[in-house]
């Protein structure tokens, strides 16, 4: 018997799988998607098994065996590594990464290298000491002064270099004790106490507990345990995730809810893509949950992801009080060994539900009925960084495996996914009502050019601080949103004009009132603000633009009474963070919440009446397609947070540019509008969904080498391509990050022919130490 396996290596040169020989003694153990210990060039390595085969295209008397196995059962079935092998062909990843982040990083193997001691008795007499009758012992710098000792007698065969693996997974368990048999004879007071506790309890009882009860001491279970009268043992327990309480509300369906809920159970066995458009507020929450209920009931499992690790605590806390325990919570707010527990309630089928942000698709469920995408216009389904995946496409993926539906939902859905869905390709689902009746929240434009002409340098606008007073004064709360963190965009010395930059990075540093330090949000570079320019020593420097630091420190200043959060990556670092401030302002603890995007979705607070957006033109800046999209989502979901409960809610959203027609149709929620023109402007440049773009970036610590090796590429594809458009080279829009230069390649694809090209400079590049090439898809 054989097995291909792929080795655990992040190399290009690797990136396939090699064929092992199966000893007899582990015919049956090893299984497709289990990990073994193999030997690769002069060392073992984990590697995963992909095919089990009768045969070998290679020379079965040179194939190496497999040396041991590292899983007693498999992390991984053969849906996920057929999964695995898309990812990585689609990405330009590696087939070892795109399995790797499949499994809980407690499972993730590490190495340690040891000596064995094959032969105690021959080996030299100064190496005896160190072994001490033990077979193994650490290979490090202990044994650094034996070295030579040591190779002679590996080269005698006495001793061997070996590789042992080992991973941080761990069950918790608890202490238990049950009753064996009911004997008296010979036994203390205590004794009789404890066997009379068991007795009452039928049934096993935490040893804990019972000592919180009665006060045992140690003897005392110790004695019996040796009599054979009790017997005391561990049993594995999950560790507890910390959840918000929620009340389960008996909700009566609309029609537009049922209407929805009724087109999906209709093809609620085939693999089926429908995108959900429902107005903020509109109950899209409430079919979710009648959707997975159904799904329950067949037998089946659910998969429901949310974009932001900050809403996952308000979504666990619905879904736990209409469903119970039967939810699993997967996201990277979690430790390690909680995410672990995590994925084993999934694994042991005690939990047939995962609420999760981004890498919950993979949770291993081997009979999915649904898989929904809540807020599914957001970014963070996307991983940038190796590997590089869309949850959003590993899901449709997944429904083919399953025969089962993916429900895309937002208020303001994709344009390319609205697009396939007015086209026929999906099904368009529409929630034009919110569900408690309510109008939705007024909006009103302020122009913040208008602001500054009226002397107005401040950063809210004289009726932003009008209605904020008044919602202090009624008892509401408000919500401030500016995306983009820090106390200030840049520090610059008014007398010569210089700008203080990273410097690994083109880019400005951040001031941070906080520590009082200048950061660069790209590479982790920090610096103490500096007293005196670098450039002319003036002491003349000043912080330029706002962040949400200076907003929290302006709201402090103009009202004073109220009480405020900040919700930002500088403030939120664990999940405990994003779950306190939830319920902070839950509670009404708060008055004002300010905060970056992490704040603009899914979040439902009944006494938020009055919504800023304190600058809406930030996210049309950024150089990409589709930046004014961006620009109207985070304008039309921080909006719907608005009056949600019982009392209308209302938006001022100011801007430069208020006639732009993303911020028109954010303000008047006319998604309709925004999409028409939209999707106008992307036919004639030939942008998603009318073309495939990718993007390849050309990455060296010399600028030189960067500039010549993407012209050598740019006239390659020229050469090669047909119909493709292929800009470029230019440069990033960061042009030096982390001390690398880059330029850019942008392709609009509009033939296969292309897809040879790409994988022909990813593989011309694998072994150039000197420039790197990233290719991914847009």
């Amino acid at each position: 018997m054989f097995c291909e396996v792929v080795v655990d290596i992040e190399s290009k040169q690797v990136n396939r799988t090699f064929d092992y020989l199966i000893p007899t003694h582990l015919y049956g153990v090893v299984e497709v998607g289990c990990r073994v210990l193999v030997p690769f060039g002069r060392r073992n390595i984990v590697g995963f098994v992909v095919k089990i085969k009768e045969d070998t295209t290679f020379d079965p008397t040179r194939l190496k065996p497999i040396y041991e196995i590292v899983d007693l059962f498999k992390p991984l079935n053969e849906e996920f590594i057929n999964l695995a092998y898309q990812m990585a062909n689609h990405n330009f990843s590696f087939y070892a990464t795109c399995l790797q982040t499949m499994i809980p990083s407690a499972l993730k193997t590490k190495y340690n290298k040891v000596l064995y001691c094959k032969d105690f008795d021959n080996i030299s007499d100064n190496l005896k000491p160190l072994f001490n009758d033990k077979v193994y012992i650490p290979f490090d710098d202990n044994v650094k002064d034996y070295i030579k000792d040591i190779k002679k007698n590996i080269e005698l065969g006495y001793i061997s270099i070996e590789t042992q693996t080992f991973n941080n997974a761990k069950n918790k368990t608890k202490k238990m004790v049950c009753l064996i048999k009911d004997e008296e004879v010979g036994i203390s007071k205590r004794g009789k106490e404890l066997i009379a506790y068991l007795k009452e309890a039928d049934d096993a009882v935490e040893k804990s507990i019972i000592i919180e009860d009665m006060g045992f001491s140690k003897s005392v279970f110790d004695t019996l345990e040796k009599k054979g009268i009790i017997k005391v043992y561990d049993e594995e327990v999950y560790r507890k995730i910390r959840i918000p309480k929620a009340v389960n509300k008996e909700v009566c369906l609309n029609e537009e809810q049922q209407n929805v809920i009724n087109k999906v159970l209709a093809k609620q066995d085939v693999s089926h893509t429908f995108v959900l458009k429902g107005v903020t507020g509109s109950g899209k929450t409430e079919v979710y949950m009648a959707i997975i209920e159904d799904c329950l009931k067949r037998g089946k499992e659910a998969i429901l992801l949310v974009p932001e690790i900050s809403l996952t605590p308000q979504m666990t806390s619905r879904f736990q009080a209409r469903f119970g325990s039967n939810i699993a919570v997967m996201h990277s707010g979690l430790s390690p060994l909680e995410k672990y527990d995590e994925w084993r309630k999934v694994i042991y089928h005690d939990a047939k539900i995962v609420v999760g942000a981004r890498s919950a698709i993979f949770a291993p469920f081997e009979n999915l009925g649904v898989i929904i995408i809540d807020e599914a216009h957001e970014e963070s389904y996307i991983q940038e960084n190796n590997p590089r995946y869309d949850a959003i496409e590993v899901a449709k993926i997944r429904s083919k495996t399953h025969n089962c539906p993916v429900i895309l939902g937002s208020a303001t859905p994709k344009v390319s996914e609205y697009f396939k869905a007015l086209n026929g390709e999906q099904t368009l689902l529409l929630m034009n009502q919110r569900a408690n009746k309510l109008a939705l929240p007024e909006c009103k434009v302020i122009s913040l050019v208008d602001e500054l002409k009226k002397g107005n340098r401040s950063c809210f606008s004289k009726e932003l601080q009008e209605e904020i007073t008044n919602n202090l004064k009624n008892n509401n709360q408000t919500i401030l949103f500016l995306n983009r963190r820090g106390f200030s965009s840049f520090v610059q010395c008014r007398s010569c004009g210089e700008v203080i930059n990273c410097p690994h990075c083109d880019l400005a540093l951040t001031y941070h009132k906080i520590g009082n330090v200048l950061k660069c949000h790209h590479c982790g570079y920090q610096l103490s603000m500096v007293s005196k320019c670098p450039a002319c020593e003036s002491p003349y420097i000043k912080e330029v633009g706002n962040g949400t630091q200076r907003i929290e420190l302006e709201v402090n200043k103009l009202f004073p009474q109220a009480r405020v959060i900040r919700m930002d990556n500088d403030t939120m670092n664990k999940a405990k963070d994003y779950e306190d401030a939830f319920l902070k302002f839950k509670n009404k603890e708060a008055d004002i919440l300010i905060g970056t995007q992490m704040i603009a979705k899914g979040l439902d607070f009944e006494d938020v009446t009055l919504v800023g957006v304190l600058n809406a033109d930030l996210a049309m800046k950024f150089p990409r397609y589709d930046s004014f999209e961006v620009c109207y989502n985070l304008i039309e979901q921080v909006s719907g947070r608005a009056g949600r409960g019982n009392k209308p809610g209302k938006v001022i959203i100011q801007s430069y540019n208020p006639s732009h027609f993303s911020i028109m149709a954010a303000a008047n929620h006319n998604y309709d509008f925004f999409y028409d023109k939209e999707i106008a402007n992307r036919l004639i440049a030939k942008n998603p969904p009318f073309s495939s773009l990718v993007e390849i970036k050309i990455s060296s610590k010399d600028k030189q080498i960067a500039y010549k090796e993407s012209n050598i590429i740019k006239r390659y594809l020229d050469k090669h391509k047909v119909d493709s458009l292929v800009y470029g080279p230019a440069e990033a829009v960061i042009f030096r990050e982390n001390d690398y230069y880059s330029y850019v390649i942008s392709i609009k694809i509009e033939e296969e022919a292309i897809e040879d090209c790409l994988l022909f400079i990813v593989r011309e590049y694998q072994d150039n130490k000197n420039c790197y090439v990233n290719i991914k898809r847009m």
